[in-house]
């Protein structure tokens, strides 16, 4: 199921000040929350929120 808050690769770069590069190897690393769907890299809002707030602390 994919979320309704989902970002692209490159919105999600946007949104965490981040190089899609870099992004997409930790989206493959499993080191950040991702669905691969059609090859693609898809990203919920509401989970990378989580994420940083749990990497923050």
């Amino acid at each position: 199921m994919i979320p309704k808050d989902t970002m692209t690769v490159t919105e999600a770069s946007t949104y965490l000040s981040m190089d899609v590069e870099t992004l997409k190897r930790m989206a493959a690393e499993r080191r950040i929350p991702a669905l691969e769907q059609d090859g693609q890299w898809v990203f919920s809002k509401k989970s990378i929120d989580k994420w940083r707030t749990r990497s923050r602390a």
